[in-house]
């Protein structure tokens, strides 16, 4: 039962909050509302709480892209009394803005005062009632076990996330995922701001919401979830669609050739958020709603290839170079490669690259999972993003031996 008072204060706080306060019936998102009437709304109280312009903009930025994700749900500012109760263990280290919605959706982000921001070294630890502790995971003197060691408390928020560098912090406090149904777990503008910080994926993220498609999963509506992968990393979008489109996806009988979209990186949801049956190809229906998500790619275009060079990367860096410019080693390689057929990507990790350069100067790219003598770890290339091809696991395992083996 701990510390579950907050769970009925805080929603009447919340509720009170929006409803108390005169400027708050506002459903106008942050985009639209001017930057001086937002400075002014978070500079009251002490000077030193006040954002500069460069971190107003920051901060603004960050919202925009955020609450893109969820066009359905509106925000407005978080009154200061409120939002001083949230944040009441860190107040004299970080400016806060706090954003909240009309049926209670409701988040903060912070800067730190400080350039040595005094939460970067600590870790965090969400209870199963929900709250959200920060400090330090120490080793047990009795024995392998570890303890934690609380150094901050914050009551009400259920969420944590910060920069790499601790400047920047997030703070949920509630959101989709706390609706109770597990299918909705990760349903958290949290994550966004994690993809945007940490994972330098502000341009994605917009491109995006550009194309109409989002960055979580969509909440009580069907959708398509979609996968790819860019330069070793897995990439995830998701577009909410009707029950008309849903239906005309699933009694379309026409199939896209496989070599312009893999089905395995494409999945059909529900209302409720279940898998629909899987289908054995993508139809038209399906392919002209995420085809601007996916680069294709043809086996056509590995032609007039001059050299070949294998890259490969240890924990996303380079690590090691093989370069191949022998002609007649090159045209043994192409054939190879050129011989594949579209295959079952898997869940290998595709983080090398095999560049194809070109006479003209120009370059191919095809990714593919990291070989070392003895370890299979896959049997083919991505080409594009998305659609992978395999001349056979023997003829690729020969390859990787013969040329690019350590």
């Amino acid at each position: 039962m701990k510390k579950l008072w907050l769970y009925i204060f805080i929603p009447m706080a919340l509720l009170i909050a929006c409803t108390g306060r005169q400027g708050l019936n506002s459903v106008e998102t942050f985009e639209h509302t001017d930057t001086d009437k937002q400075t002014n709304a978070v500079s009251d109280g002490i000077t030193e709480n006040r954002f500069t312009d460069t971190e107003m903009g920051e901060i603004r930025d960050l919202i925009t892209s955020m609450e893109a994700e969820t066009p359905e749900i509106k925000y407005a500012d978080m009154d200061q009394s409120l939002l001083g109760f949230y944040t009441r263990p860190i107040k004299n280290d970080y400016k806060f803005l706090g954003r909240f919605s009309g049926n209670g959706y409701a988040y903060i982000l912070g800067i730190s005062k400080t350039e040595t921001a005094v939460l970067r070294e600590l870790d965090c630890r969400i209870e199963e009632i929900g709250y959200v502790q920060l400090g330090k995971w120490m080793d047990s003197q009795m024995g392998n076990e570890e303890s934690f060691e609380e150094i901050y408390d914050f009551p009400g928020i259920l969420s944590f996330y910060q920069g790499r560098d601790g400047r920047l912090l997030y703070l949920g406090i509630r959101q989709y995922s706390d609706l109770g149904d597990i299918k909705y777990s990760d349903m958290n503008l949290g994550k966004v701001f994690d993809e945007i910080v940490n994972k330098n994926r502000s341009e994605y993220i917009s491109q995006l919401h550009e194309k109409q498609l989002r960055a979580l999963k969509p909440f009580k509506t069907p959708y398509i979830s979609m996968y790819k992968w860019e330069h070793g990393e897995d990439f995830y979008a998701y577009k909410p669609i009707s029950y008309d489109e849903l239906t005309a996806i699933t009694e379309d009988k026409s199939k896209v050739d496989p070599s312009k979209i893999n089905r395995e990186c494409v999945h059909l949801y529900d209302y409720n958020g279940d898998p629909m049956p899987f289908m054995d190809s993508v139809n038209r229906s399906l392919y002209e709603k995420i085809e601007d998500f996916y680069e294709v790619r043809s086996l056509d275009e590995i032609t007039d290839i001059s050299s070949i060079k294998l890259i490969r990367k240890t924990r996303g860096r380079q690590s090691k170079i093989v370069n191949i410019e022998d002609a007649d080693t090159v045209d043994k390689i192409i054939k190879i490669l050129k011989s594949s057929d579209v295959s079952y990507m898997g869940r290998s990790s595709y983080e090398d690259l095999l560049i194809l350069t070109k006479e003209d100067g120009s370059e191919i790219e095809l990714q593919i999972s990291p070989y070392y003598s003895g370890l299979m770890t896959g049997e083919g290339f991505i080409l594009g993003n998305s659609v992978c091809y395999s001349p056979g696991q023997e003829e690729w395992l020969n390859l990787m031996e013969k040329y690019f083996s350590e």
